[in-house]
């Protein structure tokens, strides 16, 4: 009698994860990532660098600008939460912006109210939003597709309601985080801060990604039915991938109101959702990199869009640009989606191709 093949046997090399890294990676991608550790010291060496060249650019108002790239750190790390749980899990899950909000209050409120060190704050946001998707994650798990989505989207609504019927009873139109650590209230260590910790979160990721979760997760939305075939516990994969990115949404959260010194109950709702889903869908589902073409897409468009001169003279017609900044940022959206349809990622891909279309065409010519 054959024996029935393991998990790792079946998306062993060569399986499903191999043929993933294919389809993420190609031919063409390769040749940008190789060897990846390079890659990845060089972009660390931006990191650290880049608060010296916004000194020598923008001067005394460097922390101001610097301020503004630490949002996308913190959106990097949103987009990362929300692939994990949508682009490999494959659960069209909206309630992320939830366990975004309810993180920045729960740190708020310990820091704040009831006087507890910032970094206890921090560590109970993480833990109240992993157990928040813990409970979420069971029965949501009951439903899948559609159903799914309305469902996840309707925990936002109503948590979104609840924290402003909170801040309605309180009095107050936002809720003002105190209590921040000394060194958190300069842009530049802020900067350092918040970008160290979505170095150290990409590393995890990317080994997590790579190990029996990672491939369980691949083989569950390559084939969810197959993959229960082999043997797969699809309950508990789903689970993990709800918790998991639960609980980094609810860090991108924490330092969210760290770095705005305040917390809002828009940080939960609808508009929070299609940010986060549009990272992902911009820069690549299922990607590692989409999540961070993503998240400076849709990060650093506006600020660029905000350095245009409002009004524009275009002869002696004059254009308020400030007015069409919705519709300007829609438009690339949607031009990126039309010829972009894989995502960001796909870039790479492309121009390796391209550069061995151009090599093969150049040796056929000798």
């Amino acid at each position: 009698m054959a024996q029935k093949p393991t998990m790792d046997q079946e998306i062993a090399p060569g399986g499903a994860v191999q043929a993933e890294a294919r389809r993420e990676n190609g031919p063409g991608l390769s040749l940008f990532r190789q060897p990846r550790w390079l890659v990845s010291i060089a972009g660390i060496l931006v990191l650290i660098l880049l608060p010296l060249l916004y000194d020598q650019i923008f001067g005394v108002s460097s922390g101001f600008q610097l301020h503004h790239i630490s949002l996308i750190g913190i959106f990097i790390l949103a987009a990362l939460a929300q692939n994990i749980l949508t682009g490999y899990a494959a659960q069209p899950a909206l309630g992320n912006a939830a366990f975004f909000g309810v993180s920045a209050y729960i740190l708020t409120w310990l820091s704040s109210d009831i006087g507890q060190p910032y970094w206890v704050g921090i560590l109970a946001a993480v833990l109240v939003s992993a157990i928040l998707g813990l409970v979420v994650g069971s029965p949501a798990l009951r439903i899948s597709g559609a159903h799914l989505a309305v469902a996840t989207l309707g925990l936002v609504t109503t948590v979104g309601a609840l924290l402003n019927f909170w801040d309605t009873t309180a009095g107050r139109q936002n809720y003002d985080l105190s209590n921040l650590p000394d060194f958190l209230n300069d842009d530049h260590t802020l900067y350092y801060f918040i970008f160290a910790i979505v170095v150290i979160l990409l590393f995890l990721s990317y080994h997590l990604l790579h190990s029996r979760v990672g491939r369980a997760w691949v083989a569950i939305r390559d084939n969810e039915t197959a993959a229960e075939a082999f043997g797969i516990n699809l309950t508990k994969y789903k689970l993990q991938a709800f918790v998991i990115s639960a609980a980094m949404t609810g860090l991108a959260g924490a330092l969210y109101a760290t770095w705005a010194t305040t917390a809002s109950s828009s940080m939960s709702s609808a508009d929070q959702t299609i940010a986060f889903l549009a990272m992902i869908v911009v820069g690549g589902l299922g990607s590692l990199v989409g999540s961070i073409l993503g998240a400076i897409f849709v990060g650093f468009l506006p600020l660029l869009l905000g350095q245009l001169p409002s009004p524009m003279m275009i002869g002696s017609f004059q254009l308020q640009i400030s007015t069409l900044f919705t519709g300007i940022y829609g438009l690339l959206l949607l031009l990126v989606l039309i010829f972009f349809p894989s995502g960001l990622s796909s870039l790479g891909t492309r121009a390796g191709n391209w550069l061995q279309r151009s090599h093969k065409g150049e040796g056929s010519n000798d």
